[in-house]
Protein backbone atom coordinates (compact mmCIF):
# COMPACT_ATOMS: atom_id res chain seq x y z
CA UNK A 1 0.00 0.00 0.00
CA UNK A 2 1.53 3.37 -0.93
CA UNK A 3 0.45 6.75 1.18
CA UNK A 4 0.20 9.12 -0.96
CA UNK A 5 -0.26 13.03 0.60
CA UNK A 6 -0.60 14.23 -3.08
CA UNK A 7 3.24 15.98 -2.85
CA UNK A 8 6.11 15.55 -4.81
CA UNK A 9 7.71 12.77 -2.89
CA UNK A 10 4.99 10.68 -2.27
CA UNK A 11 3.79 10.92 -6.41
CA UNK A 12 7.55 10.32 -7.70
CA UNK A 13 7.19 7.20 -5.12
CA UNK A 14 3.93 5.92 -6.73
CA UNK A 15 5.12 6.63 -9.75
CA UNK A 16 8.42 4.56 -9.39
CA UNK A 17 6.20 1.46 -7.70
CA UNK A 18 4.02 1.27 -10.47
CA UNK A 19 6.60 1.44 -13.04
CA UNK A 20 8.49 -1.56 -11.14
CA UNK A 21 5.24 -3.15 -10.15
CA UNK A 22 5.72 -6.41 -12.65
CA UNK A 23 9.62 -6.79 -11.88
CA UNK A 24 9.26 -6.85 -8.49
CA UNK A 25 5.66 -8.70 -8.39
CA UNK A 26 3.77 -5.61 -6.15
CA UNK A 27 0.68 -5.48 -5.80
CA UNK A 28 -0.20 -2.04 -5.07
CA UNK A 29 -3.15 0.51 -3.65
CA UNK A 30 -2.94 4.13 -2.49
CA UNK A 31 -4.40 5.80 0.68
CA UNK A 32 -4.84 9.34 1.28
CA UNK A 33 -5.86 11.06 4.75
CA UNK A 34 -7.07 14.32 5.01
CA UNK A 35 -6.26 16.10 7.92
CA UNK A 36 -9.10 18.51 8.28
CA UNK A 37 -6.64 21.78 8.65
CA UNK A 38 -6.56 23.47 5.03
CA UNK A 39 -10.43 23.68 3.66
CA UNK A 40 -10.99 23.61 0.03
CA UNK A 41 -6.79 23.01 -0.59
CA UNK A 42 -6.91 19.79 1.20
CA UNK A 43 -10.04 18.58 -0.36
CA UNK A 44 -8.58 19.33 -3.91
CA UNK A 45 -4.96 16.99 -2.52
CA UNK A 46 -7.56 13.85 -2.17
CA UNK A 47 -9.14 14.46 -5.34
CA UNK A 48 -5.74 14.73 -6.85
CA UNK A 49 -4.61 11.38 -5.34
CA UNK A 50 -8.22 9.75 -6.14
CA UNK A 51 -7.76 10.82 -9.62
CA UNK A 52 -3.45 9.53 -9.85
CA UNK A 53 -4.83 6.44 -8.28
CA UNK A 54 -7.61 5.65 -10.56
CA UNK A 55 -5.37 7.13 -14.07
CA UNK A 56 -2.74 4.06 -13.02
CA UNK A 57 -5.97 1.90 -12.32
CA UNK A 58 -5.02 1.20 -8.46
CA UNK A 59 -7.27 0.94 -5.73
CA UNK A 60 -7.53 3.87 -3.50
CA UNK A 61 -8.45 4.58 0.19
CA UNK A 62 -9.47 7.73 1.62
CA UNK A 63 -9.31 8.86 5.55
CA UNK A 64 -9.87 11.60 7.34
CA UNK A 65 -9.03 13.02 11.40
CA UNK A 66 -9.95 15.95 12.37
CA UNK A 67 -6.92 17.86 15.56
CA UNK A 68 -8.47 18.08 18.81
CA UNK A 69 -5.29 18.94 20.82
CA UNK A 70 -4.40 22.87 20.17
CA UNK A 71 -0.41 23.06 19.98
CA UNK A 72 -0.19 19.44 19.33
CA UNK A 73 -0.85 19.23 15.85
CA UNK A 74 2.36 17.46 13.92
CA UNK A 75 2.59 15.17 16.91
CA UNK A 76 -1.29 14.13 16.96
CA UNK A 77 -1.22 14.55 13.39
CA UNK A 78 1.90 11.67 12.69
CA UNK A 79 0.16 9.37 15.35
CA UNK A 80 -3.12 9.68 13.60
CA UNK A 81 -1.87 8.70 10.35
CA UNK A 82 0.11 5.98 11.08
CA UNK A 83 -2.79 4.12 12.97
CA UNK A 84 -5.32 4.91 10.01
CA UNK A 85 -2.64 3.41 7.86
CA UNK A 86 -2.22 0.36 9.62
CA UNK A 87 -6.16 0.08 9.66
CA UNK A 88 -6.28 0.11 6.33
CA UNK A 89 -3.01 -1.91 5.31
CA UNK A 90 -4.27 -4.43 7.73
CA UNK A 91 -8.19 -4.29 5.76
CA UNK A 92 -6.19 -4.89 2.01
CA UNK A 93 -4.08 -7.63 3.20
CA UNK A 94 -0.83 -5.14 2.51
CA UNK A 95 2.51 -6.68 4.37
CA UNK A 96 3.95 -2.84 3.83
CA UNK A 97 2.86 0.65 3.82
CA UNK A 98 5.28 2.67 1.45
CA UNK A 99 5.97 6.39 2.63
CA UNK A 100 8.07 8.85 0.65
CA UNK A 101 10.58 10.15 2.81
CA UNK A 102 13.48 11.76 1.60
CA UNK A 103 17.27 12.19 2.38
CA UNK A 104 16.32 15.22 3.07
CA UNK A 105 13.37 14.04 5.71
CA UNK A 106 16.44 12.21 7.34
CA UNK A 107 18.64 15.23 7.81
CA UNK A 108 15.69 16.84 8.92
CA UNK A 109 14.50 14.41 11.76
CA UNK A 110 18.32 14.22 12.70
CA UNK A 111 18.41 18.13 13.09
CA UNK A 112 15.05 18.19 14.84
CA UNK A 113 15.98 15.81 17.56
CA UNK A 114 19.22 17.71 18.16
CA UNK A 115 17.51 21.08 18.46
CA UNK A 116 14.91 19.13 20.76
CA UNK A 117 17.55 17.41 22.94
CA UNK A 118 18.23 13.33 21.71
CA UNK A 119 21.00 10.53 22.82
CA UNK A 120 22.61 8.27 20.80
CA UNK A 121 19.37 6.49 19.52
CA UNK A 122 17.76 10.22 18.23
CA UNK A 123 20.74 10.42 15.73
CA UNK A 124 20.07 7.50 14.49
CA UNK A 125 16.98 9.27 12.42
CA UNK A 126 14.59 7.61 10.36
CA UNK A 127 14.56 4.19 9.56
CA UNK A 128 14.23 2.86 5.93
CA UNK A 129 12.29 -0.32 7.27
CA UNK A 130 10.19 -0.99 11.06
CA UNK A 131 6.71 -2.46 11.70
CA UNK A 132 3.87 -0.85 11.36
CA UNK A 133 1.97 -2.83 13.06
CA UNK A 134 1.17 -6.86 13.46
CA UNK A 135 2.34 -8.35 9.58
CA UNK A 136 2.75 -5.16 8.56
CA UNK A 137 5.99 -2.78 7.76
CA UNK A 138 6.70 0.72 7.32
CA UNK A 139 8.98 1.10 4.19
CA UNK A 140 10.63 4.22 2.68
CA UNK A 141 11.76 3.80 -0.46
CA UNK A 142 13.21 7.21 -1.27
CA UNK A 143 15.38 7.49 1.57
CA UNK A 144 18.34 7.95 -0.22
CA UNK A 145 17.50 10.07 -2.86
CA UNK A 146 17.38 13.62 -2.47
CA UNK A 147 14.19 15.95 -2.92
CA UNK A 148 16.22 18.31 -5.37
CA UNK A 149 16.42 15.02 -7.69
CA UNK A 150 13.02 13.67 -7.46
CA UNK A 151 11.67 17.71 -8.44
CA UNK A 152 13.75 17.42 -11.56
CA UNK A 153 12.81 13.92 -12.43
CA UNK A 154 9.33 15.18 -11.98
CA UNK A 155 10.51 18.03 -14.37
CA UNK A 156 11.30 15.76 -16.94
CA UNK A 157 8.42 13.46 -16.96
CA UNK A 158 6.31 16.34 -16.80
CA UNK A 159 4.55 15.21 -13.87
CA UNK A 160 2.15 17.60 -11.51
CA UNK A 161 2.03 17.38 -7.98
CA UNK A 162 0.62 19.39 -4.70
CA UNK A 163 2.16 21.22 -2.80
CA UNK A 164 1.25 21.79 0.83
CA UNK A 165 1.33 25.43 2.97
CA UNK A 166 1.59 23.87 5.75
CA UNK A 167 5.37 22.72 5.03
CA UNK A 168 6.02 26.53 4.73
CA UNK A 169 4.41 27.27 7.79
CA UNK A 170 6.74 28.84 10.03
CA UNK A 171 4.81 28.09 13.52
CA UNK A 172 5.72 24.52 13.20
CA UNK A 173 9.43 24.07 13.98
CA UNK A 174 10.05 21.07 11.16
CA UNK A 175 9.31 24.12 8.42
CA UNK A 176 11.63 26.51 10.08
CA UNK A 177 14.16 23.82 10.22
CA UNK A 178 13.78 22.90 6.61
CA UNK A 179 13.39 26.70 5.18
CA UNK A 180 15.78 28.89 7.61
CA UNK A 181 18.40 26.64 9.36
CA UNK A 182 19.24 24.33 6.69
CA UNK A 183 19.51 26.60 3.75
CA UNK A 184 21.73 28.71 6.48
CA UNK A 185 23.87 25.22 7.05
CA UNK A 186 24.56 24.93 3.27
CA UNK A 187 25.02 28.60 2.77
CA UNK A 188 27.31 29.10 5.16
CA UNK A 189 29.37 26.12 6.48
CA UNK A 190 28.95 22.81 4.11
CA UNK A 191 27.25 23.11 0.44
CA UNK A 192 26.06 19.61 1.46
CA UNK A 193 24.52 19.76 4.94
CA UNK A 194 21.88 17.68 4.04
CA UNK A 195 23.51 14.38 2.61
CA UNK A 196 26.40 14.55 5.38
CA UNK A 197 23.96 15.07 8.46
CA UNK A 198 21.86 12.04 6.72
CA UNK A 199 24.87 10.12 6.68
CA UNK A 200 25.32 11.05 10.39
CA UNK A 201 21.81 9.17 10.75
CA UNK A 202 22.69 6.16 8.66
CA UNK A 203 25.98 5.36 10.78
CA UNK A 204 24.16 5.88 13.72
CA UNK A 205 21.76 3.36 12.91
CA UNK A 206 24.23 1.45 12.12
CA UNK A 207 26.19 1.65 15.72
CA UNK A 208 22.78 1.26 17.00
CA UNK A 209 21.60 -2.03 15.52
CA UNK A 210 25.27 -3.51 16.58
CA UNK A 211 24.41 -2.42 20.07
CA UNK A 212 21.42 -3.84 20.11
CA UNK A 213 22.82 -7.30 18.55
CA UNK A 214 25.14 -7.52 21.28
CA UNK A 215 22.87 -6.39 23.88
CA UNK A 216 20.53 -9.23 22.56
CA UNK A 217 21.95 -12.21 25.03
CA UNK A 218 22.23 -10.29 28.01
CA UNK A 219 18.25 -8.80 27.25
CA UNK A 220 17.23 -12.43 26.70
CA UNK A 221 18.24 -12.99 30.26
CA UNK A 222 17.04 -10.13 32.30
CA UNK A 223 13.52 -9.92 30.41
CA UNK A 224 11.69 -12.55 31.62
CA UNK A 225 7.86 -12.05 30.18
CA UNK A 226 6.70 -8.88 28.32
CA UNK A 227 3.24 -8.33 27.61
CA UNK A 228 0.61 -5.41 27.14
CA UNK A 229 -0.21 -3.99 30.51
CA UNK A 230 3.24 -5.85 32.24
CA UNK A 231 6.78 -6.48 31.90
CA UNK A 232 8.90 -8.44 34.17
CA UNK A 233 12.72 -8.53 34.86
CA UNK A 234 14.73 -11.36 36.49
CA UNK A 235 16.53 -9.19 40.01
CA UNK A 236 19.20 -11.53 40.38
CA UNK A 237 20.23 -11.05 36.39
CA UNK A 238 19.35 -7.45 36.65
CA UNK A 239 21.89 -6.64 39.45
CA UNK A 240 24.85 -7.45 37.32
CA UNK A 241 24.05 -4.16 34.84
CA UNK A 242 25.97 -1.70 33.53
CA UNK A 243 23.83 1.91 33.97
CA UNK A 244 23.91 2.25 30.07
CA UNK A 245 23.10 -1.79 29.59
CA UNK A 246 20.10 -1.27 31.87
CA UNK A 247 18.88 1.71 30.11
CA UNK A 248 18.90 0.13 27.19
CA UNK A 249 17.48 -3.15 28.19
CA UNK A 250 14.63 -1.76 29.71
CA UNK A 251 13.76 0.69 26.69
CA UNK A 252 14.02 -2.40 24.67
CA UNK A 253 10.94 -4.56 26.52
CA UNK A 254 9.07 -1.03 27.03
CA UNK A 255 8.77 -0.83 22.71
CA UNK A 256 8.36 -5.12 22.67
CA UNK A 257 5.38 -4.24 25.08
CA UNK A 258 4.07 -1.61 23.00
CA UNK A 259 3.79 1.07 25.31
CA UNK A 260 4.36 5.22 24.25
CA UNK A 261 7.46 6.58 25.18
CA UNK A 262 6.07 10.27 24.90
CA UNK A 263 6.42 10.54 28.61
CA UNK A 264 9.65 9.24 28.94
CA UNK A 265 12.86 12.23 29.61
CA UNK A 266 16.38 10.76 30.13
CA UNK A 267 16.07 11.35 33.35
CA UNK A 268 13.00 8.88 33.37
CA UNK A 269 14.79 6.20 31.60
CA UNK A 270 18.14 6.69 33.73
CA UNK A 271 16.02 5.79 37.37
CA UNK A 272 13.97 3.44 35.97
CA UNK A 273 17.48 1.63 35.02
CA UNK A 274 18.94 2.30 38.77
CA UNK A 275 15.65 0.67 40.12
CA UNK A 276 16.32 -2.25 38.42
CA UNK A 277 19.76 -2.70 39.25
CA UNK A 278 19.36 -2.45 42.85
CA UNK A 279 16.27 -4.02 42.42
CA UNK A 280 13.91 -1.58 44.07
CA UNK A 281 10.77 -0.68 43.47
CA UNK A 282 10.07 2.93 41.19
CA UNK A 283 7.41 5.15 41.60
CA UNK A 284 6.18 8.66 39.18
CA UNK A 285 7.35 7.16 36.14
CA UNK A 286 5.00 9.13 33.74
CA UNK A 287 1.62 7.59 32.53
CA UNK A 288 1.19 5.42 36.38
CA UNK A 289 3.88 3.27 34.99
CA UNK A 290 5.61 2.02 38.07
CA UNK A 291 8.41 -0.40 38.88
CA UNK A 292 7.62 -2.98 41.64
CA UNK A 293 10.11 -5.79 43.11
CA UNK A 294 8.59 -8.99 44.45
CA UNK A 295 11.21 -11.55 45.53
CA UNK A 296 13.72 -12.28 42.45
CA UNK A 297 11.50 -10.40 40.48
CA UNK A 298 11.28 -6.94 39.43
CA UNK A 299 7.45 -6.32 37.94
CA UNK A 300 6.93 -2.78 35.47
CA UNK A 301 2.97 -2.11 35.56
CA UNK A 302 0.82 -0.10 33.90
CA UNK A 303 -2.19 1.43 35.61
CA UNK A 304 -4.83 -0.61 35.79
CA UNK A 305 -3.25 -4.00 35.00
CA UNK A 306 -4.64 -7.09 36.62
CA UNK A 307 -3.24 -8.42 38.88
CA UNK A 308 -1.50 -12.29 38.68
CA UNK A 309 -4.86 -14.41 39.23
CA UNK A 310 -5.97 -17.32 41.72
CA UNK A 311 -4.77 -19.92 38.73
CA UNK A 312 -1.84 -18.09 37.99
CA UNK A 313 -0.44 -18.44 41.34
CA UNK A 314 -1.59 -21.62 42.61
CA UNK A 315 1.34 -23.42 44.36
CA UNK A 316 3.30 -26.14 42.05
CA UNK A 317 4.35 -29.33 43.86
CA UNK A 318 7.79 -31.45 42.84
CA UNK A 319 6.61 -34.58 44.03
CA UNK A 320 10.90 -36.31 43.68
CA UNK A 321 14.03 -34.80 42.70
CA UNK A 322 13.77 -33.57 39.10
CA UNK A 323 12.75 -30.15 37.81
CA UNK A 324 9.16 -28.28 37.68
CA UNK A 325 7.80 -25.42 35.97
CA UNK A 326 6.47 -22.27 37.86
CA UNK A 327 4.23 -20.84 35.22
CA UNK A 328 3.35 -17.14 37.69
CA UNK A 329 6.62 -16.54 38.47
CA UNK A 330 8.29 -17.10 34.68
CA UNK A 331 10.41 -19.81 36.21
CA UNK A 332 11.43 -23.31 36.79
CA UNK A 333 12.66 -24.34 40.23
CA UNK A 334 14.77 -27.38 40.59
CA UNK A 335 15.89 -30.09 43.30
CA UNK A 336 18.43 -32.75 42.65
CA UNK A 337 21.23 -34.44 44.37
CA UNK A 338 23.75 -33.88 41.58
CA UNK A 339 24.76 -29.86 41.47
CA UNK A 340 24.13 -28.59 37.95
CA UNK A 341 24.69 -24.63 38.98
CA UNK A 342 27.04 -21.96 40.22
CA UNK A 343 23.98 -20.12 41.66
CA UNK A 344 22.47 -23.43 43.89
CA UNK A 345 21.43 -23.66 47.28
CA UNK A 346 22.33 -26.35 48.82
CA UNK A 347 20.59 -28.49 52.14
CA UNK A 348 20.60 -31.75 53.75
CA UNK A 349 18.62 -34.03 51.82
CA UNK A 350 17.47 -36.29 54.57
CA UNK A 351 16.37 -33.02 56.49
CA UNK A 352 13.43 -32.60 53.58
CA UNK A 353 10.04 -34.32 53.35
CA UNK A 354 9.24 -34.50 49.53
CA UNK A 355 6.89 -33.22 48.29
CA UNK A 356 8.09 -29.86 48.18
CA UNK A 357 5.90 -26.82 46.97
CA UNK A 358 6.47 -23.95 45.44
CA UNK A 359 3.78 -20.81 46.05
CA UNK A 360 3.69 -17.39 48.03
CA UNK A 361 3.79 -16.70 51.51
CA UNK A 362 0.76 -17.16 53.97
CA UNK A 363 -0.39 -14.71 55.97
CA UNK A 364 1.41 -14.64 59.51
CA UNK A 365 4.49 -17.44 58.17
CA UNK A 366 7.56 -17.86 59.90
CA UNK A 367 10.88 -19.23 59.41
CA UNK A 368 13.83 -19.67 60.79
CA UNK A 369 16.62 -17.96 58.56
CA UNK A 370 19.77 -19.67 58.19
CA UNK A 371 22.23 -17.90 60.33
CA UNK A 372 19.82 -17.49 63.03
CA UNK A 373 20.15 -20.21 65.18
CA UNK A 374 17.07 -21.30 64.97
CA UNK A 375 15.31 -18.46 66.01
CA UNK A 376 12.36 -17.62 64.02
CA UNK A 377 11.08 -14.28 62.05
CA UNK A 378 7.88 -13.19 60.44
CA UNK A 379 8.61 -14.04 57.28
CA UNK A 380 7.23 -11.01 55.89
CA UNK A 381 9.90 -9.16 58.45
CA UNK A 382 12.47 -10.79 56.79
CA UNK A 383 11.14 -9.86 53.02
CA UNK A 384 11.64 -6.43 54.58
CA UNK A 385 14.61 -6.39 55.89
CA UNK A 386 15.60 -7.80 52.64
CA UNK A 387 15.14 -4.58 50.74
CA UNK A 388 11.84 -6.03 48.99
CA UNK A 389 9.20 -3.75 48.41
CA UNK A 390 5.37 -4.11 50.74
CA UNK A 391 3.64 -4.65 47.62
CA UNK A 392 6.08 -7.01 46.21
CA UNK A 393 6.26 -9.99 49.33
CA UNK A 394 3.09 -11.35 48.58
CA UNK A 395 4.65 -12.77 45.32
CA UNK A 396 7.78 -13.47 46.87
CA UNK A 397 8.18 -17.61 45.76
CA UNK A 398 8.76 -19.58 48.81
CA UNK A 399 10.21 -23.27 48.82
CA UNK A 400 8.37 -25.82 51.52
CA UNK A 401 7.90 -28.93 52.41
CA UNK A 402 5.78 -30.28 55.04
CA UNK A 403 7.46 -28.83 57.86
CA UNK A 404 7.71 -25.48 56.80
CA UNK A 405 9.73 -22.94 54.71
CA UNK A 406 12.82 -25.15 53.08
CA UNK A 407 14.12 -21.47 50.97
CA UNK A 408 12.79 -18.03 50.18
CA UNK A 409 13.75 -18.22 46.81
CA UNK A 410 16.99 -15.60 45.90
CA UNK A 411 17.35 -14.75 49.54
CA UNK A 412 17.75 -17.78 51.92
CA UNK A 413 17.61 -21.41 53.11
CA UNK A 414 15.47 -22.31 56.10
CA UNK A 415 18.47 -23.47 59.06
CA UNK A 416 16.75 -26.45 59.90
CA UNK A 417 17.71 -28.19 56.49
CA UNK A 418 21.46 -26.73 56.46
CA UNK A 419 23.79 -29.20 55.79
CA UNK A 420 26.58 -30.28 58.49
CA UNK A 421 29.34 -32.40 58.86
CA UNK A 422 26.90 -35.42 59.50
CA UNK A 423 25.09 -34.55 56.17
CA UNK A 424 25.14 -37.60 53.77
CA UNK A 425 23.45 -36.52 51.06
CA UNK A 426 23.25 -33.16 49.54
CA UNK A 427 19.99 -31.52 47.78
CA UNK A 428 20.78 -29.13 44.97
CA UNK A 429 18.23 -26.38 45.14
CA UNK A 430 18.02 -24.20 41.52
CA UNK A 431 15.46 -21.66 40.11
CA UNK A 432 16.05 -20.67 36.63
CA UNK A 433 14.56 -17.67 34.98
CA UNK A 434 11.96 -18.50 31.85
CA UNK A 435 11.60 -15.86 29.36
CA UNK A 436 9.01 -17.49 27.67
CA UNK A 437 6.96 -17.90 30.99
CA UNK A 438 3.72 -16.05 30.86
CA UNK A 439 3.48 -13.81 33.89
CA UNK A 440 0.26 -11.79 34.04
CA UNK A 441 -1.31 -13.08 30.82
Amino acid sequence: MVAVSGGGDSVAMLLALHALRDELGLRLSVAHLDHNVRGEAAREDARFVADLAASLGLPFDLGSWRPTRPGHFEADARAARLAWLAGVARARGASAVAVGHTRDDQAETVLHRIVRGTGPRGLAGIPARRPLAAGVDLVRPLLDVSRRAIRDELARLGHAYREDATNSDARFTRARIRHDLIPKLEADYNPEAVAAIARLGELAAAERRLLEALLAPLAAAVIRSVDADRIAFDRRAAAGLAGPSAVEIVRRAWREAGWPEGSMTARRWRRLAAGLIAGEGVDHLGGGVALRAGGDVLILERPGASPPSAAEVVPVRLEAPGEVAVPWACASFRAEVDPVGDGDEVVDRDRIAFPLIVRTPTPGERFDPLGMSGKRQRLVEFLRLRGVPREGRGLAPVVADRGGIVWVVGHRIADRVRTTTGTTTRLHLGWRPDPGGDLGR
